[in-house]
């Protein structure tokens, strides 16, 4: 198994796992590494018996003078004496035999009924990285359970994690069982480094030169972790695996894997019907809100997976209601006068400024509703966000560098209706004049510019694969000119194509994965149970379910759509010219829809 560099350091524990529970369990790792730390121990001392002569002094006695100070002395008698009254006359020394103590790490774990669930998903990196840190500094790694004192283990492998995980118990740490492993632990070497694993509140062992207390807080998803070494207490609050992922960790940590391609999420981690999902820039991944104002930012690969591969989850802002998420799952959040960024990088990380006044900012009515978020970000301009307001106003809030606290905020257009972000351009259209006007704003320019301007008004506009392209006749398009007719466009290429009264356009492509296939728009039927490639000449059905569907999103640049049904919320990813689902979450608790 090929694992990232970082996580390389714990490979002989992470290969045995499946490869779609490496990533929770090797974030976990990376956070408590830290706290962990290297062996303490008795440095080096030098024994009174040489081992023989192998080093060099500026003290001693002449007999033992290197020969070259003898030369020295022979050709220059002055310089001689005064490299011996500065000392530095140099004499062959004797070289001591460095001995070093046998050294030891001991772990004893709490299995009792406070260190039940997620705490074990801690107990277990612990595992690993104390057994790993005794590895490097050429000790033995030993452990225990706190509640049956006795001999301690000396394996560390796959089978010992297992029964690490398995040994669950409804019984506390009492007296007698302190009073055991203090027996035991005075039989242990002098210098060993003993950790107990525990919850707060529990007894301590005469012996323990470290301490992890791992805690559930009541109000926080996370778990607080802190670990105590040295008279020194700190303290990290660690997120959890996603609920799936921590069930098949903690009951089968090497033997998790599912024989399906589905993936089962938690509950609290369904995701919204009120969003649609956003695809990131090349279609390699896509971000879905959940009903609390977090966000489930899900990979997808290039072909049917099988095997789990967990979501990255964002928890919602602290501060304000979210407003915007962008691509990658970053939000902007806002209350009545202040405006955060959250979860972005480069010049906008941890920013907050201001909220403009209404009137050149317009936030959504009521919660739950999102904005089109769109970030750039480049060492040369710093950070760009901009955001279409809920009266059609594209707005962009700048900044040069995150050691720049100034944030620039400007009105770009209004009377945008559409807006699409691809690579490092930013293409709109507007309606100006009576005209409906392409405009786009390129990464380093100073202002956007006029790309393209077509008569008639539209009420919306779609924009397709537009890629690399700077010829904005080349361009596809899709524009609505009246309430069930749209204007198909690319390059010479026109058409009309008219849709049914109460249909929903999702997007604008070709009708084949091919040049010469004419263009077409993905059409949601009133029903929502029917999604169809509609072209001038040609329709055909691409998907038909029993269940509502309630968003849909499709990603022009690779073909390929996003659906989540109403009632059961199962997100599916899949190629519009493929049946096969490249992606299906179910959220846990929800009955399979057909």
């Amino acid at each position: 198994m090929m694992l990232p560099p970082q996580l390389a350091p714990w490979s002989a524990w992470l290969s045995l796992l499946p490869l779609d529970l490496v990533a929770p369990l090797g974030q976990m790792l990376l956070r408590l590494q830290p706290l962990v730390g290297r062996m303490a121990g008795v440095a080096a001392s030098a024994d009174d018996i040489p081992a023989g002569v192998g080093s060099i002094a500026r003290r001693g006695p002449y007999e033992r003078m290197l020969l070259s100070e003898w030369g020295v002395l022979d050709a220059a008698p002055d310089e001689f004496i005064r490299r011996a009254a500065a000392h530095e006359l140099l004499f062959s020394a004797p070289e001591p035999q460095v001995q070093r103590r046998a050294r030891v790490c001991v772990a004893l774990f709490d299995a009792g009924p406070e260190q039940l669930g997620e705490p074990r998903l801690v107990q277990m990196a612990l595992f690993i990285l104390l057994a790993r840190r005794a590895q490097l500094d050429g000790a033995s790694f030993e452990w225990g359970i706190l509640q049956t004192p006795g001999p301690l283990h000396a394996d560390c492998d796959q089978p010992a994690l297992e029964r690490l995980m398995n040994a669950r118990t409804v019984a506390r740490v009492g007296s007698a069982e302190r009073d055991g492993w203090n027996r035991c632990l005075a039989q242990v070497d002098l210098l060993a480094d003993v950790w107990q694993i525990d919850g707060p509140g529990a007894g301590v062992l005469h012996r323990m030169t470290a301490r992890a207390s791992i805690e559930q807080p009541l109000l926080d998803e996370r778990l607080q972790v802190t670990i105590t070494q040295q008279g020194r207490a700190r303290q990290l609050m660690l997120d959890l695996p996603d609920p799936a992922s921590a069930v098949r960790l903690m009951r089968h940590p090497g033997n998790a894997r599912l024989d399906k391609m589905r993936d089962r999420i938690g509950g609290h981690d369904t995701p919204s019907l009120k969003h649609a999902p956003i695809f990131s820039l090349g279609g390699h991944s896509v971000v879905t809100a959940r009903a609390d104002g977090g966000s489930l930012h899900f990979q997808v690969s290039d072909v049917a997976r099988e095997g789990y591969i967990a979501p990255r989850r964002q928890r919602r802002p602290k501060k304000g209601s979210v407003i915007g998420l962008t691509a990658v799952g970053s939000t902007v959040s806002c209350s009545k006068n202040r405006v955060w960024f959250n979860q972005f990088h480069g010049a906008f990380h941890a920013r907050e400024c201001p909220l403009p006044p209404p009137e050149q900012f317009t936030t959504p009515r009521g919660t739950g509703q999102r904005l089109p978020t769109f970030h750039m970000n480049t060492h040369d301009t710093g950070g760009r966000i901009f955001v279409l307001d809920a009266v059609g106003r594209l707005v962009c809030w700048s900044a040069v560098s995150t050691a720049d606290a100034n944030t620039v905020f400007e009105v770009i257009a209004t009377g945008v209706v559409g807006v699409v972000q691809t690579g490092d351009t930013l293409v709109w259209a507007r309606i100006k004049d009576s005209c409906t006007t392409l405009e786009c704003y390129r990464d380093g320019a100073v202002s956007p510019r006029e790309a393209f301007v077509f008569s008639g008004l539209s009420t919306r506009v779609l924009f397709g694969d537009i890629g690399s392209s700077k010829e904005p006749r080349s361009w596809r398009i899709a524009a609505a000119i009246k309430e069930t007719t749209w204007l198909l466009g690319q390059g010479k290429e026109q058409c009309n194509v008219e849709i049914d009264d109460g249909a929903t356009v999702i997007g604008v492509t070709r009708s084949e994965p091919a040049d010469w296939a004419e263009l077409a728009l993905l059409v949601l039927d009133p029903s929502r149970r029917c999604v169809e490639l509609r072209g001038e000449t040609q329709r055909r059905v691409v998907l038909t379910t029993t269940a509502p569907i309630a968003q849909v999103t499709l990603d022009p640049a690779s073909d390929r759509f996003c659906w989540i049904l109403s009632g059961t919320h199962e997100l599916f990813v899949r190629h519009l010219h493929d049946e096969q689902a490249l992606l299906h979450v179910i959220p846990d608790g929800v009955p399979d829809a057909p």
